[in-house]
């Protein structure tokens, strides 16, 4: 069930960043698009962004949650670092003026993340169907 605790934490931040990027669209009067210049570029992004990773990697930590060959403290420490480099990524993306270092930190707590999970995943199937 800890795949479920982060799909709900995942939610609410998801909702929190579709809110704001509605709210930037709103200010700015642009229904599609990033505006003629580009005014709403970092929530858009951010959005997209979000939108893009989250779903692989509840799929993947759930997958490894349901093999019931790991820890679920391994999976509460994977999924607390995506959850973190989420936030990290979108605070770095939508700030006043955008945090290079902070979003790349960001980018590696999603991409790690991503990379060890496919890889336990990898050595789950090896193990439950070859060793």
């Amino acid at each position: 069930m800890v795949t479920s605790l982060f799909a709900a934490l995942l939610a609410l931040i998801y909702f929190k960043i579709s809110f704001d990027t509605i709210k930037a669209r709103s200010k700015n009067k642009v229904s599609l698009g990033t505006g003629p210049e580009e005014l709403i570029a970092p929530y858009v992004s951010a959005h997209s962004n979000f939108s893009s990773y989250v779903p692989i990697l509840l799929i993947l930590t759930y997958f490894v949650e349901n093999s019931e060959l790991i820890q679920d403290l391994f999976i509460y420490l994977i999924a607390s670092a995506y959850t973190l480099g989420r936030i990290l990524h979108y605070k770095a993306m939508t700030s006043n003026q955008m945090n290079f270092k902070l979003r790349r930190i960001g980018m590696m707590m999603t991409l790690f993340p991503l990379n060890i999970l496919a890889l336990t995943n990898i050595f789950i199937f090896i193990k439950v169907n070859f060793l």
